[in-house]
C-alpha cells in the first residue's frame, strides 16, 4: 500500500483529535461546578448520591442507574478536583478493562497513564475481594 501525503496528514489529524478527546475526559483540575456540569452533560448514566455524607472529605459522589458503578471525585479546599475513584462490581470488569485499554496507554500491570498539559495522570486498577476500584490522580 502506498501512503500519499493526504493520507499521512489525515492520519496525523485523526490522532491529534483522538488525543485531544482523551484529554477532555479527565475531571482532574476542574472546579466542583465544572464537574457537576460535565457529569450532567457527558455522563448521563450517573446520578448524584447524597445518601452518605462524610464531612471529613470534600467530594462528590455519583452512582450509575444499575448501581454497579460508584464514582467519587475528591477536591482540594479550593474545590478543585485532585483525584477520582471508580468503585465497580465485578460484572463491570471486562467493560472497564476495555475502556481503560482503549482510552489510555498501559504502562504496567493494572496501570495506565495519559498526559494533561505537561502532567502525567496515572490510572490504577486495584482488585478487591468483592469489588474493584479505578483510581485516577496526578503522578507524583
Amino acid at each position: 500500500m502506498k501512503f500519499t501525503t493526504p493520507y499521512i496528514v489525515l492520519t496525523g489529524v485523526l490522532f491529534l483529535f483522538a488525543g485531544y478527546a482523551l484529554q477532555g475526559q479527565t475531571m482532574i483540575d476542574l472546579t466542583k461546578e465544572e464537574v457537576r456540569a460535565k457529569v450532567k452533560e457527558k455522563h448521563r448514566e450517573f446520578r448524584r448520591d447524597n445518601s452518605v455524607v462524610n464531612q471529613q472529605f470534600n467530594y462528590l459522589k455519583y452512582v450509575n442507574g444499575m448501581k454497579t458503578r460508584t464514582w467519587i471525585l475528591y477536591f482540594t479546599e479550593e474545590d478543585i478536583c485532585r483525584s477520582t475513584k471508580l468503585v465497580c462490581d465485578y460484572g463491570e470488569y471486562d467493560k472497564v478493562m476495555d475502556e481503560l485499554n482503549k482510552a489510555y496507554e498501559k504502562v504496567a500491570e493494572s496501570r495506565w497513564a495519559y498526559l494533561v498539559d505537561r502532567d502525567t495522570i496515572q490510572v490504577t486498577l486495584l482488585r478487591q475481594e468483592w469489588y474493584f476500584t479505578v483510581r485516577e490522580a496526578r503522578k507524583n
